[in-house]
């Protein structure tokens, strides 16, 4: 039998405690992980020294707070079976880890100007903050600071070459 190693995987956290009586884990993970936990439908939990995988069941995965999840898994259907698992570490594959899309992703708009598809240009972005995965860009709107939330949904077309970046804003965020 073929076990997998560890150097090719990445501790993301470990089982805290148990969550209900149907099998239901809390997931303690360190925060650079929430990308690649949020996308994963299968972990590796050491037990004996071995890393076990473990897959998801449809919908087994929910939040709990910034830092813990709830996990569900396949063949884990009671609290008896689950508190054997407290404890454990977790990990997943290297090659799996996904870095979140950060301000770096979406700071190549800094500098660029904003417009709106309706007002026009509304001005020169000058930072972009990233608020648990809600970026933001900060402008300076007729002497005001603005504060304008950046949605793909928005995004109508961008203009590297000129520095433009044209949104759809949502109607009375600008007034």
């Amino acid at each position: 039998m073929e076990t997998i190693p560890k150097s090719d995987c990445e501790k993301i956290g470990y089982f805290k405690k148990t969550h209900g009586v149907r099998g239901e884990i809390v997931l303690e993970f360190e925060p650079q992980f929430e990308f690649s936990i949020e996308n994963a439908n299968r972990f590796f939990v050491e037990i004996d020294g071995l890393l076990v995988p473990f897959f998801l069941i449809e919908d087994g995965f929910r939040y709990k707070t910034d830092e813990t999840a709830i996990l569900t898994f396949d063949g884990v259907e009671t609290e008896k079976y689950a508190k054997r698992l407290v404890g454990c570490s977790v990990f997943l594959f290297t090659d799996e880890i996904q870095l979140e899309p950060d301000a770096e992703a979406d700071g190549r708009f800094e500098g660029f100007t904003l417009w709106d598809e309706i007002l026009g240009e509304i001005g020169k972005i000058e930072h972009i903050d990233d608020y648990s995965g809600n970026i933001v860009f900060t402008l300076n709107y007729k002497g005001t600071e603005l504060l304008v939330p950046f949605n793909e949904d928005f995004l109508v077309e961008t203009d590297v070459q000129h520095k433009i970046i044209k949104l759809r804003l949502p109607e009375g965020l600008i007034e």
